[in-house]
């Protein structure tokens, strides 16, 4: 029985022991799995600070504020509506999460959502407009031009062009159709925009080319305004379209559209509209009003539709006449050639009043003299003349503009007026003609071989003092320089020229 009790006590003890390692081991175990679950939540479940919203976050704001320095809580501040719109803003919405709360205050049935939705679509729409561009140009001297790609329509006698683009603010301009915009004897038309066609005329005539409005006023007849004003600008306009485009015209003229047919059919395969007699409202997807125009008889390729030049317009008006010759005779392959010299005609004012001296004196040098002028309406016989030629000379006038149909290479020689002509005369022939790949001669003639010294004493201000006479204006100096005087040539003096055009063909 002792021994009995003794073991009792014994084990009893024991088993308190294990009992209170246990009771240990596991207030370990839970005290490590707290510590593991905390340490879980702290790395997988933090939340972002794009989702810290409500009450949670202003505690926890406060809370940082309070820990910061006073420069980083005003920049905490100063980003707390960047973040405020980011949270709200999760579909990369542009509308600011500031303006949505607003229309969400404003809009309180049915209808005020629908405003709502028409606002929001407008500014969509108004945000995807192209910038508009600017549809006529005023920054030329001399022309204005206008061109408009679109809903445009022209409405014939009243002269008036309406361009229709919600793009384009509400405008009106009065256009002159001709390149010279001082002229007082054509009627200007009127190019407006509108941003909708329901206040503009319908079409009555709907066309899918392009087309062109110009004048054939101004100084139409006149060979050298013919060219400079009306028929190089119109290859700089329409050359690009490539006989797809149509020429509408006010102050029309029919004998000119017969008198340069064969020009005027290679830059349209459209019959012209007589602009002045049509109440139809035409309809084209593209309008250009008035011509394009760089300077007389001149193109800047840099400026120019396709980079066209002055040898592409040469190129063109002998193609448009069949003419063969592309370059004028080269004395250096054929030293026993004869070239041919055209000697132009005048049958007004500035005629040369010794012509068979002349003519022997340039047969004297080994040239084959051509003695010839234009008919009115005989272009092509006559510039197939010019053609043949390797050598013009002429007295400053309108007869120096078939220059153009002459051959690469050949010479042109410009006899200018008394007194102090050379800047205009240079102007008018010399750098055009250069521009078209021709060798360039001028001969200023001295008083003695002027006429009008059989209308004016020698010392008249007329010689003494030209830039006085100048200073009178245009018509003024044009009637006593121009019209009043011809030219008796001083063989002699003016032999040279010939020679040295004689050697220009030799290079």
């Amino acid at each position: 029985m002792g021994y009995d009790k003794t073991a009792a006590r014994t084990m009893s003890r024991i088993e308190a022991r294990k009992l209170g390692v246990a009771l240990l081991v596991g207030c370990c175990l839970v005290i490590l799995t707290y510590f593991i679950s905390m340490s879980e939540t702290t790395v997988d479940q933090e939340p972002s600070e794009a989702y810290r919203v409500g009450a949670v976050e202003e505690v926890e704001e406060q809370t940082l504020s309070l820990q910061k320095p006073e420069r980083e809580k005003k920049t905490e501040d100063a980003h707390e509506t960047n973040a405020e719109e980011r949270v709200h803003d999760d579909s990369s919405s542009t509308i600011s999460h500031a303006t949505a709360k607003e229309e969400t205050i404003e809009t309180n049935g049915p209808n005020e959502e629908k405003i709502v939705a028409e606002r929001r679509d407008d500014e969509r729409i108004q945000m995807m407009k192209p910038p508009a561009e600017p549809i006529c140009d005023f920054s030329n001297w001399r022309t204005e031009f206008c061109e408009m790609k679109g809903d445009v329509r022209i409405h014939g006698k009243p002269s008036s062009v309406v361009f229709v683009s919600p793009h384009q603010q509400s405008n009106e301009w009065k256009i002159m159709p001709y390149v010279r915009k001082e002229m007082e004897n054509i009627e200007k038309v009127s190019v407006r925009t509108a941003s909708s066609p329901a206040a503009v005329p319908s079409c009555t005539i709907n066309q899918t080319v392009p087309a062109i409005v110009f004048s054939l006023g101004g100084f139409t007849g006149n060979y050298y305004h013919d060219f400079t004003d009306l028929l190089l600008p119109l290859f700089l306009t329409a050359r690009q379209f490539d006989g797809e485009v149509q020429f509408l015209v006010t102050n029309i003229q029919v004998w000119w559209f017969r008198k340069y047919h064969r020009i005027i059919k290679r830059l349209t395969r459209y019959e012209f509209v007589d602009l002045d007699s049509s109440n139809q409202v035409l309809c084209h997807p593209h309008l250009m009003v008035g011509l394009r125009f760089h300077n007389d008889l001149m193109i800047d390729p840099a400026r120019a539709p396709n980079g066209y030049s002055m040898t592409d317009f040469t190129k063109f008006v002998r193609s448009a006449y069949s003419l063969k010759r592309e370059y004028a005779a080269s004395l250096r392959e054929q030293p026993d050639r004869k070239p041919k010299l055209l000697l132009v005609a005048r049958k007004g004012s500035r005629r040369f009043t010794n012509v068979p001296e002349i003519v022997e004196m340039a047969e004297g040098l080994n040239y084959e003299v051509v003695h010839a002028d234009a008919s009115f309406g005989d272009v092509a016989g006559f510039v197939s003349v010019v053609n043949s030629g390797d050598v013009i000379m002429g007295v400053h006038g309108a007869g120096l503009t078939n220059f153009v149909f002459l051959p690469m290479n050949a010479v042109l020689v410009q006899i200018v007026p008394c007194c102090e002509l050379e800047a205009m005369a240079t102007h008018t022939f010399g750098f055009p003609s250069m521009a078209a790949r021709l060798h360039y001669l001028e001969y200023n003639i001295t008083v003695d071989e002027s006429t009008l010294l059989e209308l004016y004493p020698r010392e008249h201000p007329v010689f003494t003092d030209p830039q006085s006479i100048h200073k009178l204006g245009w018509m003024k100096m044009g009637k006593i320089y121009l019209r009043q005087q011809d030219v008796k040539l001083d063989v002699n003096r003016f032999r040279p020229v010939l020679q040295k055009a004689m050697d220009l063909l030799r290079q």
